[in-house]
Parts: C-alpha cells; structure tokens; sequence
C-alpha cells in the first residue's frame, strides 16, 4: 500500500479496538480494486466522541465505522442521520460529504444478510436479545424485518430495555418486543429457540458469559455478535449444551460491504474482504 498526498482516509472509532477486523477487509478491497485510499483503526475513549467527530471534518476523513459503545451516542454530533440509523437512533457508518457528516445504519442489513447465509429459521421463532445498546436495537429492527414471532430483550437495566423495546416494538412494529431484567433471564430464556448475545460480555476471555450456560439446550440457536476471540465462553458453553452456534463475523463483513459502498459508490469485492478478514484472525 503505498500512502501520499492523494490518499484518502477511511477508519473505524470504538473503545476498545484491539480486536477489529475492519482494517483488513476494507484495506483488501481497496487493494483488489486499485483505490488510493487506507483504513485505519483509531480508539476513542469514552468522553472523547464530540472532539473526535470534529476532527474527522478538519482533517478530511473521508468516512468511518462506529462500533461499541458510541454507536447512539454518535448521532448527536452529526449534521445529519438518515435512513433506519434514524430511526433506530443507532449509528455505525459516517460518510463525509464535503464537510457534511451523515449517519447511517448498515448493521441492520449485515445482520440479516448473516443470519441468511447460516440458514437460521427467524421467521415466527420467539428470539433473546442480550443488550440494548447500538448493536441491539439493529439486531431487533433485522428480527423484525425477518418476520420473528416475538423477542425478549434483556438488559442489565431495566428501563434501557423498556426503553428500546418500547422505541422498536408494538402494533405499528407488528411484533411484540417485551423488556426484561436479567435476573429473569432464568424463567424466560427456554422458551426461545435462538438467542442473541449483542453485549461486549466476552470481548476478554477472563469474562464470565452474559447468561449462565445452564440454561442453554439442544436444538437452540445461539449467536453472539462477538468475532473476537473467535469462540467467545458463550459458544463453547452453547455447543457443550449441543445448541447449533454462530459468532458474528459474517455481520461484520456484509456491513462492511454496504459501509463500502455508501463512501464510495462502488461495490467491493466480497470474496476479498470474506478472505482477508479470515487471514487476520489467523495472523493475529
């Protein structure tokens, strides 16, 4: 990759950013498709989103990813928000044009597309959301848009779960969104045929899994959102239990796909970034 003064500049903000693939599938595509344009990871600690988004305009970044935690926080700082991220008020895609910032949601189509390409039954099938932040409330509004019979969100706090559901569900939803602590996870989880981890709950492998492996039986689906490590502790406790696993690597790449497209204009090469993000993992 060779880097001057025609470069353009894309990269991804979060905290922590230890783990992301995005650099490797983005940079693949640009490569197989002779752009001079780079992706980059840049942390940003909570507190230090608003200054940030800032220079982002100043020095021309062209476009980023947004992942966890500033997915909804980041919406505030934008000139606009369009589409299903305004909606959703949830944002993991900004487009820089000419010095206006747009929002846009695209983990909403990744995530379905995703749950396509494993062969997952959504339709009518009562479905567990774990979290109610960003990644959730995409999770759900592709749930919903899949045709899913009901979910069950949980979250540690109860009125931001009420609070999302509430935002998502109900008549004009067509589907029935209900809150719930997690201490109730135990008396109402076995009634779901798949379950979805959308929390950052075993990003580090000293984590404990965001509910307790007990409660998970043959013949559930249970797909955590989390690529890195590859097999968090709640898919090797899942397929222990003999429940059919999925981590969230294929989201990762089809929002990737349509985050390319929105800065560019072009369609990427999808086998390249499948690949190229496979390739890291193993490197790393």
């Amino acid at each position: 990759m060779n880097i001057d003064g025609r470069t353009e500049i894309y990269g991804i903000i979060g905290w922590p950013l230890g783990h992301t693939r995005s650099p490797a599938l983005h940079n693949a595509a640009f490569g197989r498709m002779g752009m001079n344009a780079a992706y980059v990871p840049m942390p940003v600690a909570p507190g230090e989103l608003r200054a940030a988004v800032e220079g982002v305009r100043a020095l021309g970044i062209k476009g980023l990813n947004v992942t966890v935690p500033h997915k909804v926080e980041v919406a505030q700082y934008l000139d606009r928000v369009e589409g299903v991220a305004a909606e959703l008020g949830a944002v993991n895609v900004i487009v820089n044009r000419d010095g206006e910032l747009v929002g846009h949601n695209t983990d909403v189509e990744g995530f379905r597309l995703s749950m396509e390409k494993s062969g997952a039954k959504v339709e009518g099938a009562e479905v567990a959301v774990l979290g109610a932040g960003g990644a959730a409330r995409s999770v759900i509004r592709a749930l919903i848009d899949a045709g899913a019979g009901g979910i069950h969100l949980f979250n540690r706090t109860l009125s931001k779960a009420e609070e999302t559901a509430d935002a998502l569900g109900g008549a004009d939803a067509g589907i029935d969104v209900r809150a719930f602590s997690d201490a109730e996870v135990d008396t109402t989880i076995a009634d779901c045929s798949i379950i979805i981890n959308a929390t950052s709950a075993g990003l580090r492998a000293d984590e404990e899994p965001p509910i307790n492996p007990a409660l998970i039986r043959r013949g559930q689906l249970v797909v955590d959102l989390i690529y890195e490590p590859w097999k968090t502790r709640l898919l090797e406790a899942s397929e222990t239990a003999g429940a059919t696993t999925a981590n969230g690597y294929g989201m990762l790449v089809f929002q990737a796909f349509e985050a390319f497209r929105l800065w560019t204009g072009h369609t990427p090469p999808l086998d390249a970034m499948w690949e190229a993000g496979l390739r890291e993992g193993l490197n790393g």
